[in-house]
């Protein structure tokens, strides 16, 4: 999958032409003789096929090359300072989104039919189609810049917290979304009536049997919903001033420098394979259906 992650990005970045010691027409660049032996040093006039096997190679030793816009960092420097910073956000977003889904759709599946659950399904149809990049740059604009209600950036709580909380608010409607329809079919199931019939309180019955089964969907959404965060953290890193891998991304991007965009690309898709991995283990433990069928 890796591979063709590198595969995939490597031909997106070499189909867009260009890199970073061609500036466009009208711009002073290097002198030629200097851009012929940059572009020798880095290999950018071997054949593609080359250009990624030595990518390949290199990568799979976790070196993934220097900057070719910044010659005094590496990307292996840039992904030490700036994806420990994403992967922070996104843990704290799906933290609380996790915990404020479950809730939303538990209580939206046990009040099936009443206002409560029309309030609370509308309530998560909102949170999930809401952009991202909208409430962003609304909160960042008026309530932190205007306003002075909490500072930008990511050293302190008070600036983390409305961050945070802008990242969770999407993955949080869907996942109450999937938890509702997933309880209203446990509320009807045999065993439940079973456990209501033995006397058992219906909050251990909701907490106990409706819960569990409950959050088999929940672990099977873990990769899109770690792709939503992912995706929704560069908008939000970006308007709240956060020093994470979105803004090494977009610098670049604009600047054509591949070894820094294959770098992130390959780190965040390893991520989202590696939690892919927790989350099917995590549903075999959970669900004993699934561990039989693999036996």
């Amino acid at each position: 999958m890796l591979l063709l992650v590198m595969l995939a990005t490597f031909a997106l970045l070499r189909g867009t032409g260009g890199d970073p010691f061609t500036l466009p027409e009208g711009y002073v660049g290097i002198p030629l003789p200097l851009e012929r032996d940059l572009r020798e040093h880095y290999n950018l006039d071997d054949p593609w096929f080359v250009q990624f096997a030595t990518y390949v190679e290199h990568a799979a030793r976790l070196d993934f090359g220097p900057s070719l816009s910044n010659r005094y960092l590496t990307v292996d420097a840039v992904i030490d300072q700036s994806v420990p910073v994403t992967a922070q956000l996104v843990v704290l977003a799906a933290l609380f989104s996790i915990p404020m889904g479950v809730a939303l759709g538990l209580f939206a599946a046990i009040r099936r039919g009443s206002r409560a659950d029309t309030i609370a399904t509308t309530a998560s149809t909102i949170l999930l189609v809401l952009p991202v990049f909208f409430v962003a740059w609304t909160l960042s604009r008026y309530p932190a810049l205007e306003w002075h209600w909490f500072p930008l950036g990511w050293d302190t709580w008070s600036a983390r917290l409305p961050a945070v909380l802008t990242l969770a608010l999407a993955p949080a409607g869907y996942i109450a979304r999937l938890v509702r329809a997933t309880a209203v079919e446990t509320l009807g199931e045999d065993f439940v009536r079973t456990a209501r019939a033995k006397g058992l309180r219906h909050s251990r019955v909701v907490l106990v049997h409706v819960l569990r089964n409950s959050l088999v969907p929940v672990l099977s959404a873990a990769v899109p919903m770690l792709a939503l965060l992912i995706t929704g953290a560069f908008f939000v890193e970006l308007y709240f001033g956060i020093p994470g891998a979105s803004g090494a991304f977009n610098q670049a991007a604009h600047v054509y420098d591949y070894p820094m965009l294959m770098g992130l690309t390959v780190v965040l898709a390893a991520v989202v394979i590696f939690v892919n991995l927790l989350a099917d283990i995590a549903i075999a433990i959970l669900d004993p259906r699934v561990r039989e069928r693999g036996r």
